[in-house]
């Protein structure tokens, strides 16, 4: 009976310890999704998603990088509606169900988006658990 007992003890700490947290779920989540699914285009041939990056590092943060394809003047125009941009997507992460268990876990929800022929960064976009809930 003992043994029974001390047996089935080990097998559930065993099993406990092999469970994967939520922040190394949301990295092979991140790592998962973004080898299946990018890059996507999100906007027609302008916006494309290029990955989504969720480090097990402590930076509390998930990461959508999108890459912008067309001329200056689309680029700028997107620097320009910074305001509405910001507005358009905080509206979306708050009404994101996909993102529930990010917000859940209370991550910064971070949308950068970089001239796909330079690779500088255009804009980014930063919302905190405080913003979206």
């Amino acid at each position: 009976m003992k043994r029974t007992a001390l047996l089935l003890m080990t097998s559930l700490l065993l099993l406990t310890a092999c469970q994967e947290s939520k922040r190394e779920r949301f990295e092979r989540e991140a790592r998962e999704f973004t080898a299946k699914n990018c890059p996507r285009a999100e906007f027609e041939d302008l916006i494309y998603l290029d990955s989504l990056v969720c480090p097990n590092d402590g930076s509390n943060t998930i990461t959508y990088y999108y890459s912008i394809h067309g001329d200056s003047a689309s680029m700028a125009e997107m620097t320009n509606k910074y305001d509405d941009l910001y507005g358009a997507l905080l509206g979306a992460v708050r009404n994101s169900v996909d993102l529930r268990h990010v917000k859940a876990e209370g991550l910064d929800i971070v949308y950068s988006y970089y001239n796909s022929e330079t690779g500088e960064e255009i804009t980014s976009f930063t919302f905190t658990k405080e913003e979206y809930n």
